[in-house]
């Protein structure tokens, strides 16, 4: 099955430029369009603030570095400012968390939750 993750990316109105232009790109010259635009169809949340922004969720994926879907977002990630995007990678193993970016403080309020549960 592989090993699963829980991915989140928000990006910036510049940022969702960016990818849109990739993405406009990747159509004319990528093989593997069809790819990554599945992959961003499969998100299980898709959202987007009236100032552009826009945040992608996925629960259970691959995250693998040499699936063309997952390279393509991460090259794009690489080419943005710092605060343009926010990446975070959840893992199925204690302490396998990612960060990247630092749009923190984004309008539709994407981060990381932590906390204490009982089932009782």
């Amino acid at each position: 099955m592989g090993y699963l993750s829980d991915v989140g990316i928000c990006l910036s109105a510049k940022g969702k430029e960016a990818l849109d232009a990739a993405l406009a790109e990747a159509k004319k010259i990528n093989e593997h369009f069809s790819v990554i635009q599945a992959l961003l169809d499969k998100a299980a949340v898709r959202i987007a603030a009236d100032d552009g922004t826009v945040a992608y969720h996925w629960e259970y994926l691959q995250w693998y570095a040499d699936y063309s879907g997952v390279s393509f977002i991460e090259n794009l990630l690489n080419t943005l400012d710092d605060d343009d995007y926010l990446f975070i990678r959840v893992g199925e193993s204690d302490g396998d968390t990612e960060y990247q970016g630092e749009f923190w403080n984004n309008p539709l309020g994407m981060g990381l939750a932590r906390g204490i549960a009982f089932d009782a």
